[in-house]
Protein backbone atom coordinates (compact mmCIF):
# COMPACT_ATOMS: atom_id res chain seq x y z
CA UNK A 1 0.00 0.00 0.00
CA UNK A 2 2.36 2.42 0.77
CA UNK A 3 4.46 1.36 -2.40
CA UNK A 4 1.55 2.32 -4.30
CA UNK A 5 1.12 5.76 -2.48
CA UNK A 6 5.17 6.44 -2.91
CA UNK A 7 4.68 5.46 -6.89
CA UNK A 8 1.95 7.69 -7.32
CA UNK A 9 2.75 10.39 -5.30
CA UNK A 10 6.64 10.57 -7.08
CA UNK A 11 4.57 10.69 -10.76
CA UNK A 12 2.32 13.66 -9.29
CA UNK A 13 5.42 15.58 -8.61
CA UNK A 14 7.36 14.15 -11.75
CA UNK A 15 4.20 15.17 -13.67
CA UNK A 16 2.82 17.94 -11.72
CA UNK A 17 6.02 20.54 -12.58
CA UNK A 18 4.30 20.97 -15.91
CA UNK A 19 0.89 20.64 -15.72
CA UNK A 20 -0.60 23.66 -15.48
CA UNK A 21 1.53 24.88 -18.17
CA UNK A 22 0.48 21.90 -20.47
CA UNK A 23 -3.05 22.37 -19.69
CA UNK A 24 -3.04 26.59 -20.13
CA UNK A 25 -1.72 25.92 -23.77
CA UNK A 26 -4.29 22.76 -24.60
CA UNK A 27 -6.70 24.68 -23.67
CA UNK A 28 -5.31 27.95 -25.32
CA UNK A 29 -4.80 26.20 -28.23
CA UNK A 30 -8.25 24.42 -28.26
CA UNK A 31 -9.90 28.61 -28.27
CA UNK A 32 -7.71 29.36 -31.31
CA UNK A 33 -8.97 26.16 -33.61
CA UNK A 34 -12.47 27.56 -32.84
CA UNK A 35 -11.58 30.97 -33.11
CA UNK A 36 -9.67 29.54 -36.58
CA UNK A 37 -13.19 27.89 -37.76
CA UNK A 38 -15.66 30.91 -36.55
CA UNK A 39 -13.42 33.47 -38.82
CA UNK A 40 -13.67 31.10 -41.82
CA UNK A 41 -17.28 30.61 -41.48
CA UNK A 42 -17.78 34.17 -41.18
CA UNK A 43 -15.39 34.64 -44.18
CA UNK A 44 -17.45 31.82 -46.48
CA UNK A 45 -20.71 33.08 -45.37
CA UNK A 46 -19.42 36.52 -46.44
CA UNK A 47 -18.44 35.25 -49.60
CA UNK A 48 -21.04 33.80 -50.66
CA UNK A 49 -23.35 36.43 -49.99
CA UNK A 50 -26.19 34.57 -48.24
CA UNK A 51 -26.74 32.12 -50.23
CA UNK A 52 -27.31 28.61 -49.73
CA UNK A 53 -23.68 26.43 -48.67
CA UNK A 54 -23.85 22.70 -48.00
CA UNK A 55 -22.59 22.61 -44.69
CA UNK A 56 -20.43 19.17 -45.80
CA UNK A 57 -18.71 21.29 -48.34
CA UNK A 58 -18.15 24.39 -45.84
CA UNK A 59 -16.92 22.08 -43.41
CA UNK A 60 -14.71 20.55 -45.93
CA UNK A 61 -13.54 24.58 -46.43
CA UNK A 62 -13.13 25.28 -43.19
CA UNK A 63 -11.07 22.15 -41.86
CA UNK A 64 -8.72 22.09 -44.45
CA UNK A 65 -8.17 26.58 -44.13
CA UNK A 66 -7.26 25.34 -39.88
CA UNK A 67 -5.20 22.91 -40.69
CA UNK A 68 -1.98 25.05 -39.69
CA UNK A 69 -4.00 25.32 -35.74
CA UNK A 70 -5.33 21.68 -36.41
CA UNK A 71 -1.63 20.70 -36.43
CA UNK A 72 -0.52 23.00 -33.42
CA UNK A 73 -3.50 21.47 -31.04
CA UNK A 74 -2.01 18.03 -31.80
CA UNK A 75 1.30 18.98 -30.57
CA UNK A 76 -0.54 20.82 -27.18
CA UNK A 77 -2.12 17.87 -26.73
CA UNK A 78 0.52 15.19 -27.27
CA UNK A 79 2.74 17.73 -24.94
CA UNK A 80 -0.06 17.66 -22.25
CA UNK A 81 -0.71 14.17 -22.55
CA UNK A 82 2.88 13.41 -21.98
CA UNK A 83 3.28 15.71 -19.04
CA UNK A 84 0.48 14.01 -17.57
CA UNK A 85 1.89 10.43 -17.82
CA UNK A 86 5.28 11.57 -16.85
CA UNK A 87 6.62 10.79 -20.40
CA UNK A 88 6.07 6.70 -19.78
CA UNK A 89 4.74 6.32 -23.21
CA UNK A 90 6.91 7.57 -25.84
CA UNK A 91 5.54 10.90 -28.15
CA UNK A 92 5.39 8.46 -31.27
CA UNK A 93 3.15 5.69 -29.65
CA UNK A 94 0.96 8.01 -28.23
CA UNK A 95 0.15 10.08 -31.54
CA UNK A 96 0.09 6.60 -33.23
CA UNK A 97 -2.88 5.48 -31.01
CA UNK A 98 -4.54 8.68 -30.30
CA UNK A 99 -3.70 11.51 -32.94
CA UNK A 100 -6.99 10.15 -35.50
CA UNK A 101 -8.31 10.42 -32.22
CA UNK A 102 -7.76 13.77 -31.68
CA UNK A 103 -7.95 15.09 -35.41
CA UNK A 104 -11.45 13.45 -35.63
CA UNK A 105 -12.77 15.02 -32.38
CA UNK A 106 -11.27 18.44 -33.88
CA UNK A 107 -13.20 17.94 -37.31
CA UNK A 108 -16.61 16.96 -35.58
CA UNK A 109 -15.70 20.43 -33.62
CA UNK A 110 -15.74 22.29 -36.59
CA UNK A 111 -18.65 20.47 -37.93
CA UNK A 112 -20.67 21.82 -35.11
CA UNK A 113 -20.09 25.38 -34.88
CA UNK A 114 -20.70 24.91 -38.89
CA UNK A 115 -23.69 23.78 -38.62
CA UNK A 116 -24.54 26.33 -36.01
CA UNK A 117 -22.92 29.71 -37.66
CA UNK A 118 -24.06 28.90 -41.06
Amino acid sequence: MIRNIAIGLSLFVLSGCGLGQALTTAGTENKQYKACVLNQVESLSASHGGGELAVEKATEFVVSACKAQEDVYVVAMTDLAMTMTGSMVSREKFLKDEEATLRSDLHDLAAGLVAQNL
